[in-house]
């Protein structure tokens, strides 16, 4: 009954009341008409974006009626979850929180695990090469597209929802590139708290990967699990730690947990001293030296290959005369021994203290 008009000229659209040729289709929600759009030009041109151009009004359409109901809901999960990231404990009244959870159906007496997810590269989506199907198609840039974005926004959700089903689990977004999932721990105390991260380490690979279809690279850090609310702020903070971590080590987009970086965490923790500013004023002449900078880069792979100079030649593609080239250079211009543990292990902690911006035992500020 309800198909498409195509009118093959003028004369023929005029009869009909219409004074443009051009091809007009009926819109439909819900299974109802509500409406008709039409393109104006010649048929065989336009009949073929028909098709498209009603799918794309229809989709929009049911976004513009459905998503304010959705974004309601969501966006009171999203400010629960940021009082949540803010709550203190030794001042703030914890009652108020369970209540509002509670109407959301969530209960916060449960012990909980923390997820932080980073859009590393939000600018470069590829929407129109996407086969996890976000909402929209498009070749602009998303960033100045609200409706890309606010589809975009809503199918990562669903992502996340898809991959950690449980109601109780409480997925939020907390700005535009950056999500969190308080995912709620299995109760089984047979098994150790590393087989329980393992397993939400594996669940997070799988949102990257789905994330990474859709070409959006990212960072997810997991956090120490909380085992109630006063601890869930902790947990939070922790999730965004590693993440923050892995930014200052250009490490990969990939999937990380907190305990694959204690010893970034314990340093971060650093208070100053006088120690580490003795040793910063070994680096502090070289600087602007391009040539004690791969130095640098020699010293430190050396030692996360646990001094193994084979490994560290074959990490740093160099020959092994080179490599002990470049170590023999390190003792002379920096005064340290690699016979001395000591001296190797605490040079290498303020080397990695300075990626990680700590500088005298104080984190710089950003």
């Amino acid at each position: 009954k309800y198909k498409k008009m195509s009118f093959d000229d003028k004369e023929a659209a005029r009869k009909l009341g219409v004074w443009y040729p051009g091809s007009t289709f009926p819109i439909f929600f819900n299974g109802q008409v509500i409406g008709t759009a039409a393109i104006a030009g010649e048929p065989e041109l336009v009949l073929q974006f028909s098709t498209l151009v009603k799918s794309q009004i229809e989709s929009m359409l049911r976004e513009k009626i459905y998503a304010p109901s959705l974004r309601t809901s969501q966006g009171k999960v999203d400010e629960l979850v940021n009082d949540i990231s803010s709550f203190d404990p030794r001042r703030d009244d914890l009652s108020k929180l369970p209540e509002r959870a509670e109407r959301l159906g969530i209960r916060l007496d449960v012990p909980r695990g923390a997820i932080a997810i980073f859009f590393s590269n939000f600018r470069g989506l590829g929407l129109e090469k996407n086969p996890v199907r976000l909402s929209y198609k498009s070749n602009t840039d998303p960033i100045s597209d609200e409706i890309d974005y606010g589809a975009t926004h809503s199918r990562v959700i669903e992502i996340l929802r898809e991959v950690f089903p449980d109601p109780q689990n409480i997925i939020a977004s907390v700005s535009r590139d950056r999500f969190v999932i308080f995912w709620k721990l299995e109760k089984n105390e047979e098994e150790p708290l590393s087989a329980e991260l393992e397993r939400a380490k594996g669940l997070s690979k799988e949102i990257w990967d789905k994330l990474k279809d859709a070409s959006i690279e990212t960072i997810i850090g997991l956090g120490h699990p909380a085992q109630n609310l006063y601890e869930m702020p902790f947990a939070y903070s922790n999730a965004w730690e590693v993440v923050s971590v892995a930014e200052k080590l250009s490490l990969q987009p990939g999937v990380y947990c907190f305990n694959e970086m204690l010893l970034e965490h314990i340093l971060l923790s650093v208070n100053p001293n006088y120690s580490l500013k003795y040793l910063e004023k070994k680096l502090a002449g070289y600087g602007e030296d391009n040539g004690a900078a791969d130095l640098l880069e020699t010293f430190s792979t050396y030692c996360e290959c646990f001094f193994s100079k084979q490994k560290a030649a074959e990490k740093l593609h160099l020959h092994r005369n080179t490599l002990a080239y470049r170590i023999a250079k390190i003792e002379e211009r920096f005064n340290i021994s690699t016979e001395n543990f000591e001296d190797v292990i605490s040079f290498y902690l303020v080397l990695l203290m300075k990626r990680l911006g700590v500088s005298g035992g104080k984190k710089s500020e950003d």
